[in-house]
């Protein structure tokens, strides 16, 4: 899955198995960061929020956008003299933009 930072200035392309989404509170706010092959050190920030209720209402929302897709494939048809059905479902990229502090509503 992409990953679109808050500030859209960079973009990590994301596959749960190779990196690790976490959440780092700060007396200023809560930090979402994206950490490479579980390695704080190669770490991104990408998204800050002003409270931790907004940075689980984010994280919530990508885990609905990472389920969102569905896909098919084509297959004999079910109608009456259909013959063969062409696929017409497709695998989109998923792509998630983190939302600026001020576009999230808890």
């Amino acid at each position: 899955m992409r990953l679109i930072s808050q500030k859209g200035w960079g973009y990590v392309d994301v596959e749960y198995e190779n990196g690790t989404i976490t959440m780092h509170y700060k007396s200023e706010g809560t930090r979402i960061i994206y950490s490479c092959d579980n390695n704080s050190e190669k770490s991104t920030i990408m998204a800050e929020y002003s409270s931790m209720e907004k940075a689980e209402k984010v994280l919530e929302d990508m885990t609905k956008v990472y389920g969102s897709y569905i896909s098919c494939s084509g297959g004999p048809g079910i109608l009456q003299g259909s013959g063969y059905q062409q696929a017409f479902c497709f695998t989109p990229p998923k792509v998630f933009r983190f939302p600026a502090d001020d576009e999230v509503e808890v």
